[in-house]
């Protein structure tokens, strides 16, 4: 099988040189990404008009090979083939056209890319792998141990051997026909599955020289780990700011424990945040923790959203024209943290049942502020800085000078 194979892929590849140099696109960690997890390529194509509307700058699609379920678990994260994009969500055209309109109206494709794993069959025929191509070590059954995190099946998925030269190859075609179909950035699946010389060595020197963007999936909130992975190139989920606001934004939680959280905290610009995503789900007061999301140093994927909310439009507007600068607390206590993005943006999130008040110092000298949220009357400054901030209960208002910006 593989000597066919290998012919066929000269051929490929050879083809692929010949044509048209591949575009490189500017990186396009900005703005606000929405992940759609089990959405299909017909539905993504009817809904990107509201897309733009609400004002994302990037959407990831979920994974776009051929499957073994049509869809794992509804969300295609079991390959049965990298080269044929003809999978569970739609065609190849049907993904073709999502970006060319995607593109169209300025708002960047992610792709979700899987390199650790191929869909579960116990004879370990696939039309590109067999038996050889992987490991047989049986499942993770300690996550702690790397040997088994690297080696050994994730959750009963057929786990492919990076060593081999040959499941290599296949998977440089697989980046390779992903990145000339037009994704401008990537997103691994099973970062801490894969060894850490074959992202260093395979993938990111590649994605870096097309100018692409790319974030890992890393599922752990210790920095030093998270840090292992962004030290190679990549983005980071940022699981370790996930779990302290599950811990945070519910009734009893401690919101002072946000202030630098995260690896977003100590660097933002290898922080991808969320709220929630297709692995974990929100915090209790979740439009709280979005309203701290979007405006916290990282870079924010929205997931799950109502894109006719009018309240996570705002939220995604006022990350789009008032979320830079460098991130001051300004008070902390448990039930209210108040931060601003230097000369920016003052926010404050109310997690009591009560209005809070607060005078707090800031960036503007004898300036008024305007709550683009909505909540609360404009406030000014005094020439010493400081500024009254009053917030509802359960809730948050978003302060910056109202000539600044135009709504």
């Amino acid at each position: 099988m593989h000597t066919l194979n290998a012919v066929f892929l000269l051929v490929v590849v050879l083809l692929s040189f010949a044509g048209s140099p591949t575009k490189v696109e500017a990186r396009s960690d900005t703005g606000v990404a929405l992940a759609l997890p089990g959405w299909n390529w017909k539905a993504v194509i009817s809904h990107l008009d509201k897309f733009k509307a609400a004002g994302f700058s990037a959407i990831l699609l979920p994974p776009h090979t051929a499957t073994c379920s049509g869809a794992f678990g509804g969300l295609g994260y079991d390959p049965s083939d990298h080269t044929s994009f003809d999978g569970g969500f739609g065609t190849t055209a049907e993904l073709q056209t999502i970006i060319r309109l995607a593109h169209t109206a300025g708002i960047h494709v992610y792709a979700d890319m899987i390199l650790n794993h191929m869909c579960t069959k116990s004879d370990y025929s696939y039309p590109r792998f067999s038996w050889n191509d992987f490991h047989h070590n049986g499942p993770i059954l300690d996550w702690t141990n790397t040997f088994q995190r690297e080696n050994h099946d994730l959750v009963g998925l057929n786990d492919l051997a990076q060593e081999s030269a040959y499941v290599r190859h296949e998977l440089a075609i697989y980046l390779q026909k992903s990145n000339d179909i037009g994704f401008d950035g990537f997103r691994w699946d099973g970062v801490k599955h894969i060894p850490l010389w074959y992202w260093r060595e395979h993938v990111l020197g590649k994605v870096s020289s097309w100018g692409k963007f790319s974030v890992g999936e890393v599922y752990d909130a210790n920095h030093d780990f998270l840090r292992s992975y962004a030290d190679l190139g990549m983005s980071v989920t940022d699981y370790s700011l996930y779990f302290r606001m599950v811990d945070a934004f519910k009734f009893g939680g401690d919101l002072a424990t946000l202030d630098g959280a995260g690896y977003a905290g100590s660097d933002q610009s290898k922080a991808a945040t969320f709220v929630e995503n297709h692995d974990v789900p929100p915090p209790a007061n979740r439009l709280l923790a979005y309203a701290f999301l979007a405006t916290y140093p990282g870079y924010p994927f929205f997931s799950h959203i109502d894109l006719n909310d009018a309240k996570f439009k705002n939220l995604i507007w006022i990350h789009n024209n008032f979320a830079s600068g460098r991130y001051i607390n300004r008070w902390k206590e448990r039930d209210l943290i108040i931060f601003e993005r230097e000369s920016n943006l003052l926010v404050a999130i109310n997690q009591s049942g009560d209005w809070q008040s607060r005078w707090v110092d800031s960036s503007w000298v004898s300036t008024t502020l305007h709550d683009y949220s909505g909540q609360v009357t404009n406030t000014d400054t005094y020439a010493d800085r400081r500024v009254l901030v009053s917030v509802p209960p359960m809730s948050y208002v978003m302060l910056a000078p109202q000539t600044q910006k135009k709504k």
